[in-house]
């Protein structure tokens, strides 16, 4: 297809443009006119059915629609008159000729600034001639180029970049001459993505200013074609705008590998956290095989489990770190999982170890290709053990020179970390938070009850396949009669949907039946029998069995063996996820957040290709109450830190100092989870709503109170119809963690003379307070991030050959010594912060 292009003439004496297969132009020039003289332009265009608008416009002044200035008639504009005479269609040529005449009236005019737009519904082609090199042209811009590169064959759950032209065009065909004289933003090009598929790409049918989009395509059962097209722009009045050919986005899917690593320590003997893990890994198990049953005979899960019965050691990782299920088929494992025995919640925490197997379990399966990698990482503690270690920097009592960072792996393990998604569940009040986030970028949740794990650890399944999670219900949506003990759950178009149940077989039989209008019948396609396992019951119907198109109203219940009657089911045992046609997605604006900062939420709808419109949007936040590192400061649990603890060989998972800080502040504030904030108002505009303001199918909302460190879980509810008429309902998590911003006014610095030093020199005490702007002290703990420098003197630690200072109270010291004739400056950098110069003469 013919692109937008622009053409001066480089006839000497000329003063002449050309469009071509542009459906608009716009045109801006300045004309010297002497009284009472007359300057002409001449505008030809293609014969077409209906004429195009032609207007002139004197800057400041109405546009002149020069198609309808009647013949030997002048129209008055400021200073000039315009006379218009169209000529007939030429036939040898086709074209029609339009000469306009600016006159002036008065003593003449200097740079007369005017604009000529011409606009028809096809792409024509135009001719723009004035009748003397006098006229400036300041710019002409034209319809946008709109081409997409080919983007051919790609794999499911890839990120890609799709990728257009220029909007501009290039050098020999450009669609903007004279871009240095452009009004500023007045014509910035846009590219608006969109394609025709029944599955849901995010994001699509978004504005963006650059020819690229990045977008991670969904999972898919088959092979499936999506025709892309896109829509430029050049300013926002949609004047000047193309729509591309469609080419062919091929998406197919793809081998996954999925290996889940639980923490078997022994602080997961507490608070049924290990109970409810077996739980969870089952369920997990059960429902990803259901979700992928059928689509790639190569797909494959795994289990690792982690734990240490010495502290930090150098080479080999422990034998208790085991396989409890290699890579295993999903049909396979969908059985295996069942009787298989996980062991015993054992001895200390060994996370980096834990990590580094499941690599090697995932590089030893043969050829990376296209293989697809998901990491699921869970652990309710601190790392206290092993080989290798998270984060930046060895651990404090780990002996030198023995462990390896998780990032320094190499080879395969190097090239897995990278190109895995990892998804990260930490379990309880005592876990780094911030330690383990810094392990992936795409999912973290925190869990403080135990009970709650299943059913998070199985929303992983929205992260791995992308499905989503209808809200269950113990009431029928009206007017469906609802019956005590069942539990209801509404579907929209789904293909396929997965199911586990949380009760052992003993409990009863699961039953599974849908609403036909009046009431509730057996499914008119294939149920298969549920699988069982100690714990939960999971299947999935649909896919290859079609399901009914439109709203499904789904009841679950849990059916006595012998009487057939309903037995007492709760909404939170039932698991329930159906496929991606329509698709709620929650995002942040930021993967992590410091006090102070606006935390932006997102939720992108769609309904295949379609925007969703008019949905309920509505977000609860489970915030912390107290900022970890204001309450240690403020209780001070030592006045002295605890010595190192070495890992205790056959015990029970010896907290590190850090973790024992905190176990020590909860049980002496009587605290059983750490303490926690649900306020309603959220949001800057006191809702708890997320609005879709510009109708794009993106509903968001500003929280603007992130005042303490923590973690922050959001849930989010959204209800509506979709396009078709079909009501859903969606329900989401996401988490994420807020650090102390430290403010350089508000942090508290304290300088006190030392006298009779020991040394003999003069001595200075510094004490660091970090704190942000609301005086929320940075806390304990983070030696690693107060940084002191010293201009003039010496560091007391450095003159006794001692380690730096650490203290539990939120302070951070140094002992600046220095001779009469230094004058010592003391920098700190606190988490980022630059601080102002400290005088430490005292």
């Amino acid at each position: 297809m013919p692109q937008p292009r622009i053409t001066r003439s480089t006839v000497p004496a000329t003063n002449s443009y050309t469009v071509s297969d542009a459906k608009a132009f716009v045109l801006h020039f300045h004309q010297d006119i002497g009284a009472g003289a007359t300057k002409a332009v001449n505008i030809t265009y293609g014969v077409a059915a209906a004429d195009p608008i032609l207007e002139l416009t004197l800057t400041g002044n109405a546009p002149i629609n020069l198609l309808t200035v009647p013949p030997g008639q002048e129209v008055t504009v400021g200073d000039f008159t315009v006379g218009v005479t169209v000529g007939p269609p030429d036939t040898d040529t086709g074209t029609v000729l339009v000469n306009c005449r600016i006159t002036n009236q008065t003593l003449g005019s200097l740079g007369s600034p005017w604009t000529l737009r011409g606009s028809r519904t096809a792409p024509n082609h135009w001719d723009i001639r004035f009748s003397d090199t006098s006229a400036l042209v300041d710019y002409v811009i034209c319809d946008p180029r709109a081409v997409v590169q080919d983007p051919g064959t790609v794999l499911e759950q890839d990120h890609v970049t799709l990728v257009a032209d220029d909007a501009t065009g290039p050098a020999a065909e450009p669609t903007v001459l004279g871009l240095a004289n452009l009004p500023p933003n007045a014509f910035t090009p846009s590219y608006l993505w969109h394609h025709d598929a029944d599955l849901a790409i995010l994001p699509m049918d978004e504005t963006t200013d650059a020819p690229t989009l990045d977008v991670t395509l969904p999972g898919v059962y088959a092979t499936i074609a999506a025709p892309l097209t896109l829509t430029t722009s050049f300013g926002t009045d949609g004047f000047l705008t193309n729509v591309s050919e469609p080419k062919q986005l091929t998406i197919s899917h793809r081998p996954q590998d999925i290996v889940l690593v639980l923490d078997r320590s022994g602080s997961m003997a507490s608070e049924d956290k290990w109970t409810n893990a077996v739980i969870a890994t089952r369920a997990l198990v059960h429902l990803i095989a259901d979700a992928r049953a059928g689509v790639n005979d190569q797909d494959r899960i795994g289990i690792v489990t982690f734990t240490d019965p010495g502290g930090w050691h150098g080479l080999p990782i422990s034998d208790e770190v085991e396989i409890a299920m290699p890579l295993t088929a999903l049909k396979d494992a969908r059985e295996a999982i069942n009787p298989l025995d996980l062991g015993q919640p054992a001895d200390n925490t060994n996370i980096g170890d834990g990590l580094v197997a499941a690599l090697d379990l995932l590089a030893d399966a043969g050829p990376i290709g296209d293989r697809r990698f998901t990491v699921v990482c869970m652990t309710d503690g601190l790392q206290n053990a092993g080989h290798y270690y998270i984060g930046d920097t060895v651990p404090d009592n780990a002996p030198p020179g023995t462990v390896e960072a998780l990032t320094s792996v190499t080879g395969a393990r190097k090239l897995i970390l990278a190109g895995a998604r990892m998804y990260v569940i930490g379990l309880g009040s005592t876990i780094d938070v911030e330690l383990l986030r810094k392990l992936t970028d795409t999912g973290f949740t925190q869990v403080l009850d135990p009970a709650d794990l299943p059913g998070v650890f199985t929303d992983m399944l929205h992260f791995s396949q992308e499905v989503n999670r209808p809200s269950p219900s113990d009431k029928a949506p009206e007017p469906i009669p609802s019956e005590a003990g069942r539990v209801y759950v509404r579907t929209t178009d789904a293909d396929r949907v997965v199911l586990s149940v949380i009760a052992p077989p003993t409990d009863g039989t699961i039953a599974l039946d849908v609403w036909d209008g009046a009431e509730f019948v057996q499914p008119p396609f294939t149920v298969p029998e549920a699988n069982v396992s100690e714990t939960d019951q999971a299947l999935s119907v649909g896919a290859p069995d079609k399901l009914p198109e439109g709203e499904v109203i789904w009841r679950v219940s849990l059916l006595d063996k012998t009487t057939g009657a309903p037995k007492a089911l709760t909404p939170d045992q039932v698991l329930l996820y159906e496929d991606l046609h329509l698709k709620a997605e929650l995002t942040l604006d930021e993967q992590a957040y410091l006090t102070g900062d606006d935390m932006v939420l997102t939720v992108r709808i769609r309904r295949d290709a379609a925007p969703v419109l008019g949905a309920v949007v509505r977000a609860e936040l489970d915030a912390p109450a107290i900022g970890l590192g204001e309450a240690l400061s403020a209780a001070a649990v030592s006045a002295t830190p605890p010595p190192a603890t070495a890992a205790n060989p056959g015990g029970r998972d010896v907290p590190p100092p850090a973790e024992q800080r905190v176990i020590d502040l909860m049980r002496h504030n009587g605290w059983s989870r750490w303490p926690r904030h649900q306020a309603p108002g959220l949001f800057a505009d006191g809702t708890d709503l997320l609005h879709d303001k510009d109708g794009t199918g993106d509903y968001s909302n500003t929280f603007s109170r992130v005042f303490k460190a923590g973690t922050y879980g959001w849930k989010v509810f959204a209800d509506g119809q979709d396009p078709q008429g079909n009501t859903f309902d969606r329900q989401l998590t996401i988490s994420t963690v807020a650090a102390v911003k430290v403010d350089a006014r508000t942090t508290r610095v304290k300088t006190e003379r030392i006298l009779h030093h020991p040394s003999g020199l003069r001595a200075t005490r510094i004490t660091i307070t970090p704190q942000d702007v609301r005086h929320e002290r940075l806390g304990p703990g983070h030696d690693d991030a107060v940084v002191f420098a010293l201009k003039d003197g010496m560091f007391e630690e450095i003159f006794n050959h001692q380690p730096a200072p650490v203290f539990t109270d939120g302070t951070y010291q140094r002992v600046i010594l220095f001779k009469a004739n230094q004058h010592p400056v003391v920098a700190v950098r606190a988490a980022g912060t630059l601080l102002r110069p400290i005088d430490a003469t005292g």
